[in-house]
């Protein structure tokens, strides 16, 4: 029996996802894509200020990498634009700016959060970055796996400070990300970081058949992609899409495994008072005033910056998945 209970807790969180509501994009509360995980309050100083290091960070590496090219290479500047490592990065800068206007806006403006809050569908601003991230986070780690374990050559390449930043810590920081924040990931959205390592391909096709070059002048952008190996190349691709499905299958656990100390924590924080008043015994004489056992209110969700988490829209956050 506790076998079979084990078994069901495991494939039970992985059944929901196969549920309508999981297949698109909507979630609540909404302002579970501006805060983190881990604050009390509905804002938080903190989390603007490391929202808004991430997006510097990544616009500083981006322009770092764009002037900063290898002497070896040809320094034509819209060569850079080719490398899936290129976008890979730009996809960092972009989604983490746009979190971070987010989360600027939700701060600075209640009248904006109060107005998203009493609506019942997800807006498309906190969609586009559901998406972005999602994509951003999976491609970020994958680049870093197949740099360090295909591409890179000691003997060719440059162990620089923009190598490392692109190949390195993009994933890095994309990981930390995910360990903070509050929204969820959907094991369905898998498809939108295969769709994005499958554009890349095509583009990848479409600009060898144009006879393009990389910066060391080969007829490709990466060896591994020549397409003038069309098998190799075809199983490379192959390979890099399973690839990103496994990566994503960790990151799904991972979140879950964040969503399950987040609860653990939060129960061990609140506790809802179940138990009634000690009877009036004859040594404890009573007024005649009923009186009811202190807890918290159930009518009242947040006050003055103090969160009820017994009256949480939030499914990912409070309820047992």
């Amino acid at each position: 029996m506790k076998n079979m209970k084990a078994l069901k807790d495991l494939v039970h969180p992985v059944k929901k996802e196969f549920r309508r509501e999981k297949c698109g994009f909507e979630h609540t509360p909404p302002n579970d894509f501006v805060k983190s995980q881990w604050q009390n309050r509905t804002k938080s100083i903190v989390y603007l200020i490391y929202r808004w290091f991430l997006a510097l960070f990544f616009t500083a590496v981006v322009i770092e990498s764009m002037i900063d090219p290898d002497p070896d290479e040809n320094p034509n500047f819209w060569l850079y634009f080719i490398y899936m490592t290129n976008w890979g990065i730009m996809l960092c800068m972009i989604t983490n700016v746009y979190a971070a206007i987010l989360v600027t806006i939700w701060h600075f403006h209640p009248e904006y959060a109060d107005k998203l809050l009493n609506l019942e569908s997800l807006k498309s601003p906190f969609r586009i970055y559901w998406a972005i991230h999602i994509t951003t986070l999976v491609v970020s780690i994958v680049i870093t796996i197949i740099y360090w374990s295909i591409l890179y050559d000691a003997n060719e390449s440059t162990l620089s400070a923009t190598n490392i930043l692109t190949h390195a810590f993009n994933s890095i920081c994309m990981f930390i990300d995910l360990l903070i924040v509050a929204h969820p990931l959907r094991l369905l959205h898998m498809f939108l970081p295969v769709s994005f390592g499958l554009f890349y391909a095509f583009f990848s096709v479409i600009y060898q058949l144009c006879g393009g070059h990389n910066r060391k002048g080969k007829p490709y952008i990466y060896h591994v992609i020549d397409w003038n190996k069309p098998v190799n190349s075809t199983l490379t691709v192959v390979g890099v899409i399973l690839l990103c499905c496994c990566v994503y299958m960790a990151l799904f656990t991972i979140y879950k495994l964040r969503t399950l100390l987040y609860r653990r924590l939060n129960n061990a924080t609140f506790i809802l008072p179940t138990t009634a008043p000690p009877p009036i015994t004859k040594k404890h004489i009573g007024t005649g005033i009923k009186h009811t056992s202190p807890g918290i209110s159930m009518v009242l969700g947040n006050f003055e910056g103090h969160t009820n988490p017994a009256f949480s829209k939030s499914s990912e956050n409070i309820t047992k998945n």
